[in-house]
């Protein structure tokens, strides 16, 4: 193999691994949006849920059986 296609080989290589890389980068950082997006999500929720003494707007609440 001549030192012409050892380099046309690296070339290929080093391409191939940056587009790998870039692939990866994004991959990441769409993961991250999503996890700090449910981060969010879990907040709003756990006010919610962890207040027992927090009220619902009526059109949510359940009325009593006798009614």
């Amino acid at each position: 193999m001549s030192d012409s296609e050892k380099l046309v080989e690296l070339e290929e290589k080093i391409s191939w691994l940056e587009a790998e890389l870039e692939k990866q980068s994004n991959e990441l950082t769409s993961v991250y949006e999503t996890l700090d997006k449910l981060k969010v999500q879990f907040k709003i929720l756990y006010s919610k849920v962890g207040d027992p003494y927090a009220t619902r707007d009526l059109k949510d609440e359940v009325p009593p059986p006798h009614y």
